[in-house]
């Protein structure tokens, strides 16, 4: 028998078109490094996905529901993607008090319209978000499949974690502040363990 090489996995992309989205997961990354024009940087990094209005018709992932995300830097800075984006989606610039206050999870079941273009590198395609704006009157979103996720590294959740696939846990393990969580709690674990010092007084020596 002659083996040949096997063809590489091909995976079904979302139609390059306007689509109503809705966001359904933020998740902090931590400090990630990054090579921009070939110097290293460390930033902080957060990845919002969101829920398309267009399933899916091949294999396994028949009918589930196609899904696009994009990853921004940590920061509400005008020069950056982030606030941008979200004031797209929202139809209106953020007021300074808004931006003190103003919360990520906010962004959880908010639909938008979102534009998909296919983009061809190194002799591969790839689908990529285009465009965010808010969503036009009269279009409405159907109603979530994915479960909405809020996850944030100060406040740790194992559970939503252990749930992430295999390269996003290991993205996140790589932060710093995963790691300090890590230490953290292996170091508590120790103090845990410890026996507990006997004391040698009689009860009539306690202080208190």
């Amino acid at each position: 028998m002659s083996l040949g090489l096997p063809k590489e996995k091909q995976f079904e992309m979302p139609p390059a078109d306007s689509h109503v989205a809705t966001g359904y997961r933020v998740i902090d990354l931590g400090t990630q490094q990054i090579d921009w024009q070939g110097k290293i940087k460390r930033q902080h990094k957060i990845l919002i996905p969101w829920e398309l209005d267009v399933l899916m018709t091949e294999g396994e992932n028949t009918g589930k529901p196609f899904t696009m995300h994009k990853r921004y830097t940590y920061t509400f800075d005008p020069k950056g993607s982030l606030r941008p984006d979200l004031e797209a989606w929202r139809g209106r610039p953020f007021t300074e008090e808004e931006m003190g206050n103003f919360k990520l999870n906010k962004l959880l079941g908010v639909p938008c319209l979102m534009g998909v273009v296919h983009n061809k590198k190194d002799g591969k395609t790839y689908a990529n978000i285009s465009s965010i704006m808010k969503l036009p009157k009269g279009l409405t979103a159907p109603k979530l499949i994915n479960p909405t996720v809020d996850f944030d590294l100060s406040e740790f959740d194992q559970a939503i974690y252990d749930g992430f696939s295999d390269g996003l846990k290991e993205t996140i393990a790589h932060s710093p502040e995963y790691q300090a969580l890590k230490t953290s709690k292996h170091e508590e674990q120790i103090s845990h363990d410890q026996p507990k010092p006997v004391s040698t007084l009689d009860d009539d020596e306690i202080p208190f």
